[in-house]
């Protein structure tokens, strides 16, 4: 186990250099200058040589070579460089509203976790009943949402016109249900159904059959033999939407008005900030390989015989 894990790991090595030099080329072929920006920020009529001075102090008067490997090196101190969308450290941006979109996606997961499994295993239980006809029409529909418009709808209905929530986000966990129910009722819905078709499948093997022939009710065998076989399709499913959650709640947050790093990261974009927008797409590229291999981790731990190589547990 151990020796598949430092494989892993060390697969994801080149991936991660891939994005960044992807990132770096991205600022450095942006076709905005980073220091004239800044320079003209303060003034107008900046000067070639004010210019000039203030690259040198960014550290863009070098190489590509040597400015990659710095811009690189704040991954290990802390440094990304200076942010012209907020004119601080990116590092100081990232620390304040990385947290933000953090709870708001945690809170989505939860939703789907919460609401997902039950609604499949009902479905693979009562299968062909009417709510199981009810429950797929519901899920395409909800697959189909935009969710910028399932947001302005939630905020209509549950803020304006019922007054259980504020149109304005509101503290604590409160102001984080609307938009996470809006972000995960896609992700919900696909789950049911991909969940809802391992339940299926499993349902059609051999040991099933074996475990009714010994008298166990469908409900047992379908909550003790068969949960934990069809779970490893939606673990995998389940993490790689964290980073897919991620990107989307920038959407949410510009719907509900709150200041996460999605909302960051679109500022910087729309700003030509590109070190701000570089640095939040490594980081999400991070969480997103982060959540793959922690996926792959449980599954092998869930289902170990499905692993390809049982000489590594």
């Amino acid at each position: 186990m151990k020796r598949y894990i430092i494989k892993r790991a060390i697969s994801f090595i080149p991936v991660l250099i891939g994005v960044s030099i992807l990132c770096f080329l991205l600022i450095a072929f942006s076709g905005k200058d980073p220091a004239e920006v800044i320079a003209r920020h303060g003034d107008m009529n900046a000067t070639p040589e004010l210019i000039e001075q203030v690259r040198v102090e960014m550290g863009l008067d070098g190489s590509l070579p040597e400015r990659y490997l710095k811009w690189i090196s704040g991954f290990f101190t802390g440094d990304f460089g200076l942010s012209i969308t907020s004119y601080r450290l990116i590092s100081e941006d990232i620390a304040e509203y990385f947290p933000i979109t953090a709870g708001l996606v945690g809170m989505s997961l939860l939703w789907t976790l919460v609401l997902s499994i039950p609604f499949a295993l009902l479905c693979a239980r009562f299968k062909n009943s009417i709510f199981d006809h009810l429950t797929r029409g519901i899920t395409i529909f909800g697959m189909c949402i935009p969710t910028f418009w399932l947001g302005f709808m939630l905020l209509i209905v549950l803020a304006v016109q019922m007054n259980w929530f504020t149109v304005l986000p509101e503290p604590g966990i409160k102001g984080y249900i609307l938009p996470s129910l809006a972000l995960s009722i896609p992700t919900i819905c696909g789950i049911i159904r991909l969940f809802r078709s391992s339940l299926l499948s499993e349902l059609s093997c051999d040991y099933v059959r074996y475990a009714k022939a010994r008298g166990l009710s469908s409900t047992r065998i379908l909550l003790c033999h068969v949960f934990r076989n069809a779970l490893p399709p939606i673990v995998t499913v389940f993490c790689q939407y964290l980073g897919t959650l991620i990107v989307g709640s920038a959407v949410m947050e510009a719907v509900f008005s709150i200041e996460g790093i999605g909302s960051y990261l679109i500022s910087a974009v729309l700003s030509a900030d590109s070190t701000s927008a570089a640095t939040c797409i490594v980081i999400i590229a991070v969480v997103f390989i982060a959540a793959n291999f922690v996926g792959d981790m449980i599954n092998r731990f869930l289902c170990p015989w499905i692993a390809g190589e049982h000489n590594d547990t």
